[in-house]
């Protein structure tokens, strides 16, 4: 609470700090008082920037909050605001907006129409009763918006807000903590994100996001992006296109290789690739002259990279044996501070396969027939079906023969067996007249004249 120093200091959310109208109050504490509305006749002082109503039980935002004109950063946060539509005295001056873990249906509608000319940061993080059929009105606007947090929504690529965010230099759509709420996205960029083209941060994680297509190339502005606890295997080549990217946090996802192009990020400095399935690094990796903190632990690596040229290091848990010199551990140690998650030192235990790990319904001889069937160069036995094979000398030759197998069959053909057993179908086949007859009668008609009857003959 910021005052006067020749005022004595008041206590803390009491509302005698609200009756003496002290002008010189900057910032005033609500939080947690389990408030469900405010007195719209309290007076509060002018000069007020800062309010926190967070953790109160608030369902509309209070006339006395609407009526301030000063008001730079509003925390409305762990309310049950449904909505925040009316435009507020301090539209144009308000630059953070908090309004995360509330019962929103739709985002504040004066946001989009009336475009704050300082509104810097939105969070509307954590409302899951988002709606996009509130949103052909808002679909009209861009607001002006630099950095936008709206994780855990429950929002997907075909949510069309995303695509008004056009002037955003951040966006937060996911975050460390996966819950059943999360946004899910499946490819990056989607169709709304595309638009957003002016991006420097993209945050990501956690949205279950199977692939990144070739279109990230657009995002030119990119200086950090965070792919992390996803399931992306692969890296298009357009990524590495991505010129200005500093940061990349790809940690815990299915990567079993990098592309070839990745050497062309020579402005990259956090490289976060732990948790994945790499087998080997591309050539040159010592090229990456700017990259100070490369994170590989727990993959498949088998060569050991060069560790001097970076500040930050850690190659645990892969297939070579981790070094155990000074330097090196100092430089594991500041990588580790960053997690919190407990990592383990030294090698990754290999995992052997038995040597006799296959079906145990197959012998070996048949291993090898399956085997020899795949080769085109392999010779099959002569056919039976004349004797002149059987006087061939190759015929008496000893050959591999293939158990004989029923194909498997089509589940479509098991799936109208199944319903025939259960009496929902009926097969063609039972009919003791064909159905077709049944169904499509032949027409007889009477005429008159002499002529031979042939309307039962099939010729």
């Amino acid at each position: 609470m910021e005052k006067n120093e020749e005022k004595p200091v008041l206590k803390r959310n009491a509302f005698n700090i609200l009756n003496n109208k002290n002008e010189n109050i900057t910032f005033i504490d609500l939080s947690n008082q389990h408030f469900t509305n405010l007195n719209n006749n309290l007076i509060l002082p002018i000069h007020l920037c800062e309010i926190n109503l967070s953790h109160n039980s608030l369902t509309r935002v209070p006339q006395s909050i609407m009526d301030l004109t000063n008001i730079r950063k509003l925390d409305l946060s762990y309310n049950n605001i449904e909505a925040f539509d009316d435009v507020p005295s301090f539209c144009h001056i308000i630059e953070d907006l908090d309004l995360s873990n509330n019962n929103i249906h739709s985002p504040p509608y004066w946001v989009w129409a009336a475009s704050p000319k300082k509104l810097v940061k939105l969070n509307m993080s954590n409302n899951t009763n988002l709606k996009d059929e509130y949103l052909f009105e808002f679909l009209q606007h861009k607001p002006l918006v630099k950095e936008v947090i709206i994780h855990n929504c429950r929002i997907n690529k075909d949510y069309k807000l995303i695509a008004t965010f056009v002037n955003a230099k951040s966006i937060q759509l996911g975050n460390s903590y996966t819950l059943c709420k999360a946004n899910a996205f499946y490819d990056i960029p989607f169709k709304g994100l595309i638009e957003c083209i002016n991006l420097e941060k993209l945050n990501v994680q956690n949205t279950f996001i199977n692939s990144v297509t070739a279109k990230i190339g657009v995002f030119e502005k990119l200086i950090e992006i965070d792919l992390s606890c996803n399931k992306i295997d692969a890296l298009p080549k357009e990524f590495c296109t991505l010129k200005n990217l500093e940061v990349c946090l790809l940690s815990f996802n299915q990567l079993l290789y990098l592309p070839e192009e990745i050497l062309q990020l020579q402005k990259l400095k956090v490289l976060s690739l732990n948790n994945n399935e790499l087998c080997m690094l591309p050539n040159n990796w010592s090229n990456m002259k700017n990259l100070k903190s490369l994170d590989l632990y727990d993959n498949f690596l088998c060569d050991l990279p060069e560790i001097n040229n970076y500040d930050e290091i850690d190659l645990a848990q892969n297939y070579f044996e981790e070094p155990e010199n000074y330097v090196y551990i100092e430089k594991q140690k500041k990588i580790r501070l960053k997690y919190s998650e407990q990592r383990y030192c030294g090698r990754k235990k290999e995992v052997v396969k038995e040597e006799w790990d296959h079906t145990p319904n197959l012998t070996d001889d048949e291993l090898q027939w399956n085997e020899n069937e795949n080769n085109e160069t392999y010779q099959n036995r002569p056919s039976s079906t004349s004797s002149e094979d059987w006087e061939a000398e190759d015929w008496w030759v000893p050959h591999m023969t293939a158990k004989s197998r029923t194909s498997p069959q089509s589940p479509w053909v098991m799936f109208i067996q199944k319903k025939i057993n259960e009496g929902h179908f009926c097969p063609i086949d039972l009919h003791k007249e064909p159905i077709d007859k049944v169904s499509q009668p032949k027409v007889f008609r009477t005429v008159s004249g002499q002529f031979d009857d042939y309307s039962d003959d099939d010729n």
